[in-house]
């Protein structure tokens, strides 16, 4: 049965089971009004709990996998703790939690940006110790004016967005290359980091627009798609966050979104556009660290501390790209793959040195706007006490 027709059949079994009522009628808990969030809005005559919290509503805009926003706030005195939320994490394609804690450093990029941009510096510790504690982030009033890099990466948070559509066949400048590494690498005087026992990775972004490079990582994502389609656990788990409204379509079309990726053979068509959008981009990016070696407790350690400090450069570096008129699209697939990830180090271009671990991957170019935003949580079902 074609796919169009077959899909008709599956949203009309779809009303008929009375699934309507439960799962569309029922506004979805995530929604865009967390993105309306505005400056002039800081509560600068408030407690000091209340401008904290302010903060948060900038982090909540990080990029997630599978816009899974998995993320836990605690606001106490001086200090905002970033907490991983285990129930939201994607145990088929991320069962290391690599994606989960780019994640998070990615929102804890956000914050620290929001930070400096109201007035404060930060103190971050990295897995102070109790379990799921990510970050403890200390914030102190700072007499240091904002740097002209992160007010850069600060205007940027809330135009921010995945970009799916086809890129344009065009280079970027060698004057925009630099603005773009000059602003995502600066390392502003008001933020000191540390992490118990162990010295912090570094890491780096890479970009590609050889054509060879990029034709052998459109194999890759051909690959892992193959691999993920057919695999029901996976098309079950991404099904579950479709349904949900996570990734753009809410109501019914979520609904009939889910339940065609479950039901019917997606694999060849989607398959065929990550090809056709891997054909039509400029640039490759790759994302590394540096191994920590024997300072790590453990391997599992080592990939959370490592995919966290990877996210906060990934956010840095899609905010300054953004800021520039960039478009991006994270692409995880050929991680996500065991066969496909040990192939990905093959494709770093010379220069990258000891960054051996590839923690994320995309692509980059200019392209027209992607449009709405992806949803988000509203701040009050993030923060705890």
């Amino acid at each position: 049965m074609p796919v169009s027709a077959a899909r008709v059949v599956i949203i009309s079994i779809f009303l008929i089971g009375g699934m309507l009522l439960a799962g569309v009628i029922m506004q979805p808990e995530a929604s865009l009004q967390a993105w309306d969030v505005r400056e002039s809005d800081f509560p600068a005559n408030s407690s000091q709990e209340d401008r904290l919290a302010f903060l948060i509503r900038y982090a909540i805009l990080a990029p997630s996998s599978h816009n899974s926003q998995p993320w836990k706030f605690n606001v106490s005195e001086d200090r905002i703790l970033i907490y991983a939320d285990e129930k939201r994490g994607l145990s088929v394609a991320d069962p290391d939690q690599r994606e989960m804690h780019i994640s998070l450093g990615c929102a804890l990029e956000n914050l620290v940006i929001a930070a400096e941009h109201f007035g404060y510096s930060s103190n971050i510790t990295y897995f102070p110790g109790e379990k799921d504690l990510v970050a403890e982030v200390e914030l102190q009033s700072a007499a240091i004016p904002e740097s002209d890099a992160n007010s850069i990466l600060f205007s940027a948070i809330k135009s921010r967005q995945t970009n799916r559509n086809p890129y344009q066949a065009r280079s970027i400048t060698d004057a925009d290359m630099h603005e773009l590494y000059s602003t995502a690498g600066h390392k502003s005087s008001r933020h000191r980091e540390s992490l118990f026992n162990a010295t912090l990775p570094a890491a780096a972004v890479f970009l590609s627009n050889d054509s060879a490079i990029i034709e052998s990582f459109r194999r890759l994502v051909v690959q892992a798609d193959d691999i993920h389609y057919s695999d029901a656990d996976y098309k079950a788990e991404l099904g579950r966050w479709l349904g949900q409204g996570s990734l753009g379509p809410t109501g019914l079309q979520a609904k009939a979104a889910q339940l065609e990726l479950v039901f019917l053979d997606m694999g060849p068509q989607e398959t065929a556009k990550d090809a056709e959008l891997i054909n039509s981009t400029p640039y490759i990016g790759f994302v590394c660290t540096e191994r920590i070696g024997e300072n790590a407790n453990s391997s599992a350690y080592a990939t959370r501390i490592s995919a966290v400090i990877a996210g906060r450069t990934f956010e840095r570096f899609w905010l300054a790209a953004t800021a520039r008129g960039l478009s991006l699209q994270p692409m995880s697939q050929a991680l996500e793959v065991q066969e496909t990830k040990e192939k990905l180090f093959g494709l770093l271009p010379s220069g990258s040195g000891n960054m051996s671990e590839v923690q994320q991957t995309f692509r980059l170019g200019y392209a027209a706007n992607e449009g709405k935003h992806t949803p988000r949580r509203p701040l009050e079902g993030t923060i705890e006490s």
